[in-house]
């Protein structure tokens, strides 16, 4: 899909889409950035486009999707933020200190990995990169892709459990 292809289908669905994400999310900054994600990842998307029969639908499951992670991220956050309110200026420190040493754990599990897989979970987990910009970037088959990262995830899980 170009980018008038883009303009003509994807644009028009934009108001649908505000009104799915503000009746799911009850915010309307909250739906507008929702909507503003999901065009960005259309247009990331904008070739493989072309092959989606139900375009809108799609186009909507991607909101309902994108809004269910947004209500799931928002439990999360305000449940931490209930637990830290709760807990002493100490156990804060604490739990501060938890946090960055599990993220420096992580840090080193990483460094141990062989370059394309460390570079796989950098990407898929912490750049949130496509599927289709992995393969063109790491030189990678759809399915040696997915192989890889399973294995590379289930070697990160054997590191850990070997802690």
């Amino acid at each position: 899909m170009d980018k008038e292809q883009f303009k003509e289908k994807i644009i028009p669905l934009q108001s649908s889409m505000q009104l799915l994400a503000e009746r799911m999310l009850g915010s309307v900054a909250d739906s507008e950035d929702v909507v503003q994600e999901v065009f960005y990842t259309l247009w990331k998307r904008h070739e493989e486009l072309d092959h989606i029969v139900q375009l809108q639908s799609y186009c909507m499951q991607m909101i309902r999707m994108r809004c269910i992670d947004k209500l799931r991220q928002q439990r999360r956050t305000e449940a931490h933020i209930s637990r830290l309110e709760s807990l002493s200026d100490d156990e804060v420190i604490h739990e501060i200190d938890e946090t960055a040493e599990r993220s420096a754990l992580l840090h080193r599990l990483l460094d141990k990995l062989p370059v394309q897989q460390r570079r796989l979970i950098e990407m898929k987990y912490f750049e949130d990169r496509s599927v289709k910009e992995m393969q063109q970037e790491l030189n990678m088959s759809d399915s040696n892709l997915y192989t890889t990262l399973s294995r590379t995830l289930q070697k990160l899980r054997g590191m850990i459990g070997s802690l």
